[in-house]
């Protein structure tokens, strides 16, 4: 199955996000342990990598973290055909309707987000990081 990350799970699972790292950590290893490919979009990278250094503090352990998450994960490009699809979908959120879009475009099975609401569509379902350790571990 391939699962998209929304940016919140994955900085959850960095540790930029407290109180939520344990379960993003869950949704990983169940992942892994179906052999689930772990996909998060390009254009989510440079929020992660920004609010981790926000977070952290420390550059050299951002930059630890990255290659360590990197290695489980695959990047799916964000495309101009995606950016004007979100753009004409004129969702709330355009970064959540552009994950979408690239989901979408990439054959994706179901995106992993902690803000479920603000994907306004449902052709692909959408978990809590709860709803996805409870649907697929069963």
């Amino acid at each position: 199955m391939k699962v998209l990350l929304d940016t919140n799970v994955v900085l959850d699972y960095l540790g930029a996000n407290q109180g939520f790292t344990e379960e993003a950590e869950d949704v990983f290893d169940l992942a892994s342990k179906r052999k689930d490919i772990k996909f998060v979009s390009s254009s989510a990278i440079t929020d992660i990598i920004y609010v981790l250094k926000r977070a952290v503090k420390d550059t050299e352990l951002v930059k630890n973290k990255y290659e360590s998450f990197r290695k489980k994960i695959s990047i799916l490009a964000v495309t101009e055909k995606d950016i004007d699809t979100a753009f004409s979908r004129d969702w709330k959120d355009f970064e959540d309707a552009v994950q979408y879009t690239v989901a979408e475009n990439n054959g994706v099975d179901c995106i992993i987000t902690r803000n479920k609401k603000d994907f306004e569509e449902d052709k692909i379902p959408c978990y809590s990081p709860t709803e996805f350790i409870k649907k697929y571990s069963e």
